[in-house]
């Protein structure tokens, strides 16, 4: 399967999320994004308060997790993507994969916390700390957590490796102007905002491996059998 065939399976399984009818369930989705972005801001706060660091923290809390940009930024792509089978030819699969694994990581992410929203919602339990943790240990996808954060990391390895390069960004930034009178600005600036925090970093893994280790344990911890309402969990030494 092609990666723009594949990225098209993954918006079709966006759209179908149940969410997007129901007007509470999206209510309740803002509120745990919203508490995830606060602890995951909390937890990896020495990692992110690193000057070289601070842009790449901010495009992690504001647009790649779960953040209000992603549907318009769905919305652009369905209607892109049946004119967009030249992009097959003229850029290279591994680039156009690439592409389609951060939809998919997006996607997931949303998907996981939609599903903690719907037994907050049908338990009529706010979002805090402790409901957030019956929520994880009654919804149990430790596995897919797990998948969701290592799909992470493979896609800003594949992005470091395939997309920031020198002759790509200065095409890129000649094709602001062209973007921003299709009506494609949110997808050009979600783009550029990504070149722009990867700059500073020394290495992508530098930031990368100790965000993703940290989560892991964090997963770990919240499921673990001896676990019994112990918030503790989601804290790291």
């Amino acid at each position: 399967m092609s990666a723009l065939s594949e990225l098209q399976n993954h918006l079709t399984r966006y759209w179908a999320l149940p969410y997007h009818q129901d007007a509470a369930l999206e209510s309740k989705l803002v509120e745990v994004q919203a508490w995830q972005r606060a602890r995951i801001q909390r937890t990896h706060n020495e990692l992110f308060e690193q000057p070289k660091n601070r842009p790449m923290a901010d495009y992690f809390l504001t647009q790649l997790y779960g953040g209000g940009e992603f549907k318009l930024l769905a919305k652009q792509l369905e209607r892109i993507l049946p004119k967009a089978k030249k992009l097959e030819r003229l850029a290279k699969e591994t680039v156009l994969e690439t592409g389609s694994l951060a939809i998919q990581a997006a996607i997931l992410a949303i998907e996981l916390d939609m599903h903690l929203a719907e037994w907050l919602l049908a338990q009529e339990l706010p979002v805090n700390e402790e409901n957030m943790l019956a929520a994880y240990q009654a919804v149990d996808e430790a596995g897919e957590r797990r998948t969701q954060i290592n799909n992470l990391k493979d896609v800003c390895y594949r992005t470091d490796k395939y997309l920031n390069s020198f002759m790509l960004k200065k095409v890129f930034a000649l094709a602001k102007n062209t973007a921003y009178s299709h009506n494609f600005q949110p997808m050009y600036d979600f783009i550029d905002a990504g070149f722009k925090a990867m700059k500073p970093l020394d290495s992508v893994g530098g930031f990368i491996e100790p965000f993703c280790k940290r989560e892991l344990l964090i997963i770990d911890q919240i499921h673990a059998p001896a676990n019994k309402g112990n918030v503790s969990a989601f804290a790291v030494s």
